[in-house]
């Protein structure tokens, strides 16, 4: 009987989640803090390929996901910042698999003609079923430092962009924006930096948006935080992404968290939907960099603490424990910012 509950329990879960994925590069010659080799980034297409996963258009999965409709085994690929090894390395491969990735776009790089970023000619050429674009600001500015007249502009110009150069066109004379293909109101935060007060603007405005933190996107996550999980260096490895892709959401209950912290080294409290059994309590795992400390309240309620001063701009509290289905990790993180660290 008891294994019985706790199966049910993982079931519940797994049910109506996502596994988003967040890349940047595609290329052996770009920062390895944010690339990823094309011959790995096959490798993550063959795998999810092989191994049956449903890989969803971002809109889709979103349609999906508020009418309780998502399959198992569900992932998003999703990229920031259009470069234009995107176009060069990346698509081909995803015409190959026959899969999409949405794209998150910043506005101002294209309106510049930047070289390492995809033209609005290139992005009118390949978008259509494989690659889909999306609003990430105009000039990739940290949000944190702007007031709330800049961030509206920044987000609102950016869609205007988006629908006025990505247009569809019936013939040389006739163009107009997308129509019902118009760039749907999605946002991914610069740095995925964004505060409460920022995340409700962004509400206000009409937009789902996502972040750069680990996690799986289920029922109960944030629609203005939506979380991701970054796919660059060693973090894109093969062995870190089969854990990563067959993830799913931590049974806890749900918090509008302040990243920005006032409080160094900041506590993170997880309350859990069920009390854990010993094994379940034994095998949460929380990381920090330096570790953490992990102060129990009954089997419902812990509070994470890391062990020393975050001392970067963004810094990532990642907890993870192992779910009754096989190879398969409940998962949540939280990124804290620091705006007084610059770069």
């Amino acid at each position: 009987m008891k294994f019985i509950i706790l199966m049910l329990f993982s079931s519940l879960v797994s049910a109506n989640s996502c596994v988003v994925l967040l890349y940047h590069h595609f290329s052996d010659t770009t920062p390895k803090s944010t690339s990823i080799s094309p011959q790995l980034f096959e490798q993550h297409l063959r795998y999810l390929k092989e191994q049956d996963f449903k890989v969803l258009k971002l809109d889709t999965m979103l349609t999906l996901l508020e009418r309780d409709k998502l399959p198992d085994k569900c992932v998003v690929l999703t990229a920031d910042d259009v470069y234009q090894s995107i176009a060069d390395n990346a698509y081909p491969l995803l015409e190959k698999y026959l899969m999409p990735m949405s794209v998150f776009v910043a506005t101002e790089p294209a309106d510049k003609k930047y070289g390492a970023m995809m033209s609005w000619a290139q992005m009118r050429q390949i978008r259509g079923n494989t690659l889909q674009f999306y609003n990430h600001g105009t000039n990739h500015a940290h949000f944190l430092n702007l007031n709330k007249a800049e961030i509206a502009a920044q987000i609102q110009q950016a869609q205007k962009r988006l629908n006025k150069e990505l247009a569809r066109c019936n013939n040389w004379f006739s163009c107009f924006p997308y129509g019902e293909d118009a760039a749907a109101p999605i946002f991914a935060y610069p740095y995925g930096e964004a505060n409460v007060a920022i995340r409700q603007q962004v509400r206000d405005l009409g937009y789902t948006a996502f972040g750069q933190q680990s996690g799986v996107v289920s029922k109960n996550s944030n629609r203005q935080n939506l979380p991701r999980f970054p796919m660059a260096a060693h973090y894109a490895k093969m062995i870190s992404f089969k854990t990563k892709v067959n993830a799913l959401p931590m049974p806890i209950k749900a918090k509008n968290i302040n990243p920005v912290f006032t409080q160094n080294p900041p506590t993170l409290a997880l309350e859990f939907l069920k009390p854990l059994n010993k094994y379940q309590k034994v095998n949460l795992n929380c990381f920090a960099n330096g570790g953490v400390e992990m102060i129990w309240q009954g089997n419902k309620s812990v509070k994470i603490i890391a062990k020393k001063p975050l001392t970067e701009r963004r810094s990532k509290y990642n907890c993870t424990m192992p779910s009754k289905q096989k190879g398969r990790y409940y998962w949540h993180s939280v990124q804290w910012i620091n705006p007084k660290v610059k770069e």
